[in-house]
């Protein structure tokens, strides 16, 4: 019996392999037949250890005591603010997020309250801004469009209602700037990314548009640096995978509508330096801390009698002194 088996399982077998080489060596089958259509590559966002993306940014920052001087001014005697401070909230998700296309909604709100002396006439800006404080919201797109491995486009678009309603009625169109950017850039490797390009902004108070420069490098598994030049740049250190210090520079600032209900419409244009060091950490999860300390230096304080009013339109012009400043935030992100 056990004969038998073993006839027949050697039957089969050769068989088997009869068939398996008619099949692999016949006319019927050729593995060059197989119609594979090659797969298109897309570069990231982002490189290697940058910071990670917010989602949800809680935060609050305090501006110290600075002197200021107003243009034109019956005394011209300097007076004082002894502090500027405010919430910071941001909010920021993805709509589309595919690998040849990326496009992130993003909405903020800003105040800033000020606190001085009486400032009564001739100082009534400086009052106001005791009373009413400055405030601004926002909506922004940003959309990043790889064309391949290489090279991609990067758009921005942000909109900002930025007032001080000293009647307590509703915002006007007046109290809403427009920005936006474009830079064309590129990725050779997942340490480097860069890129030229151009930019509307009001970081500085008014509108002006300028060259942009995208430079984002990673050197090694501890330095690397982060910039849109010359909105920001920040040299960055990761101390480890739960934390990271940062050294630069950011340029801030908007225009702001003043209504008091009676007079025409006038205009605040603000423009802030800070040159500033930035501590962020994992608390727990995907929730980090972040704190920022540095040197706020004044770009532009000035009130202009109309929509994007240029120079000429100035009719107060302020000296603000320098002011210390720190800010600190919670931060839900995606690593």
């Amino acid at each position: 019996m056990r004969n038998y088996l073993l006839i027949a399982c050697i039957f089969f077998g050769k068989m088997l392999f009869a068939q398996t080489d008619t099949l692999v060596s016949g006319n019927n089958f050729s593995f060059s037949d197989v119609d594979e259509k090659p797969i298109k590559r897309y570069c990231t966002q982002k490189v290697l250890n940058q910071t990670p993306n917010r989602f949800i940014s809680i935060g609050y920052e305090y501006q110290g005591a600075h002197d200021f001087k107003a243009s034109p001014s019956p005394f011209g005697e300097t007076q004082r603010y002894d502090n500027a401070r405010g919430l910071r909230l941001g909010f920021f998700t993805p709509i589309v997020s595919k690998n040849n296309l990326i496009i992130n909604l993003a909405a903020n709100y800003w105040r800033t309250n000020y606190d001085g002396a009486n400032y009564s006439f001739p100082y009534p800006l400086y009052q106001s801004l005791n009373n009413n404080g400055l405030n601004s919201a926002g909506l922004s797109a940003t959309v990043f469009k790889p064309l391949n491995e290489k090279k991609f486009f990067l758009f921005q678009v942000i909109a900002d209602a930025n007032w001080q309603n000293q009647s307590g009625g509703s915002i006007s169109s007046n109290a809403i700037t427009y920005s936006g950017s474009f830079v064309y850039g590129w990725k050779p490797t997942e340490n480097l990314m860069w890129g030229i390009g151009a930019a509307r902004t009001f970081r500085l108070g008014r509108p002006i548009v300028i060259p942009v420069l995208l430079y984002n490098q990673t050197f090694n598994e501890q330095w690397g640096i982060e910039s849109v030049f010359p909105a920001k740049v920040a040299v960055r250190r990761n101390i480890n995978k739960k934390s990271m210090l940062f050294a630069g520079y950011e340029l801030e600032g908007n225009q702001y509508a003043l209504n008091n209900g009676n007079l025409p419409t006038t205009f605040l244009q603000r423009g802030e330096i800070k040159t500033k060091f930035t501590y962020e950490r994992s608390l727990f999860g995907f929730w980090w801390l972040s704190i920022q300390s540095g040197l706020r230096v004044n770009g532009r304080f000035n009130v202009v009698d109309r929509y994007n009013g240029a120079k000429a339109n100035e009719i107060v012009t302020t000296t603000l002194g320098n002011a210390f400043f720190f800010n600190v935030s919670l931060n839900l992100v995606s690593l």
